[in-house]
């Protein structure tokens, strides 16, 4: 086993420090309304991965890489969604994305990883509900970490149904609400050398978002009611910062994904 340190519109704010002194600290491993109900610690063979996970294998059109099984590898413990320079599907750049089999409704869920070591990377801890309309209501998308190298966590929430459309420029938005924040101020982070816990508290009335166990983010929960699968995913995106060949050959490194609900 491997050892573990303990480490409305759209609108983006970016915060230049992490938390107040006095955040509140997430207790979940003490909180004995609930219990651990899945996790991965990818202490197994490379081929296991296949198990517990769904990998896409093929090309996007919203970001600069095609994701392929092939850059999603276990080894020594960890999983490495793995950035190579190569031509496929279409476009320069390869990576990996990998989802659970089984899907969550509520409960607290966290992933302790570290991120590909270049900027124009995108690492993710996610969820998003699948297929047709939800019969719980609006299709969402929650981002618990759509990190970026350096030291940058941004959270998200999408609504993914409700649409409007500028009556001049005639484009159309969905709803979200993000904030996002700079971690290298005050805790003076590399969040590209270093593994940390990302967490979030999903209940039927809130959104409570965590690192290492600190209060980062409360939301509201307005319309995220449906069971999803939990997604690992490295991306390269140009507003993620400048893709230079830098990004080949680095990782999105995970420890383990762990998933507690109400007993």
């Amino acid at each position: 086993m491997k050892q573990i340190f303990i480490a409305s519109v759209s609108f983006f704010i970016i915060f230049s420090c992490c938390t107040p002194k006095n955040a509140a600290i997430l207790q979940q491993q003490k909180n004995p309304s609930r219990q651990l109900v899945w996790s991965d610690d990818f202490d197994y063979p490379n081929a296991q991965l296949d198990a517990k996970w769904i990998s896409q294998n093929g090309p996007n059109t919203h970001i600069l890489c095609s994701r392929w099984r092939e850059n999603a590898v276990v080894e020594n413990g960890f999983l490495h969604l793995n950035n190579k320079k190569e031509n496929r599907g279409g476009q320069e750049w390869t990576s990996g994305s990998i989802w659970t089999k089984e899907q969550f409704l509520y409960g607290y869920f966290e992933c302790r990883y570290k991120y590909a070591a270049a900027t124009g990377t995108n690492n993710s801890f996610w969820m998003m509900t699948t297929g047709i309309m939800p019969t719980a209501g609006k299709k969402f998308e929650i981002d618990i970490n759509e990190g970026h190298y350096p030291a940058e966590m941004a959270t998200n929430i999408h609504n993914w149904t409700d649409v409007t459309t500028d009556p001049v420029t005639g484009k159309s938005t969905h709803p979200s609400f993000s904030k996002a924040f700079n971690l290298s101020s005050t805790n003076q982070v590399n969040l590209g050398k270093e593994f940390h816990t990302y967490g979030l508290e999903w209940t039927k009335d809130s959104l409570i978002y965590s690192f290492d166990g600190k209060v980062m983010r409360r939301a509201k929960n307005d319309f995220c009611h449906s069971p999803v699968p939990v997604y690992l995913s490295e991306a390269i995106l140009t507003w993620a910062g400048p893709v230079t060949d830098a990004i080949d050959g680095t990782s999105m490194v995970v420890d383990w994904v762990k998933v507690h609900q109400k007993k």
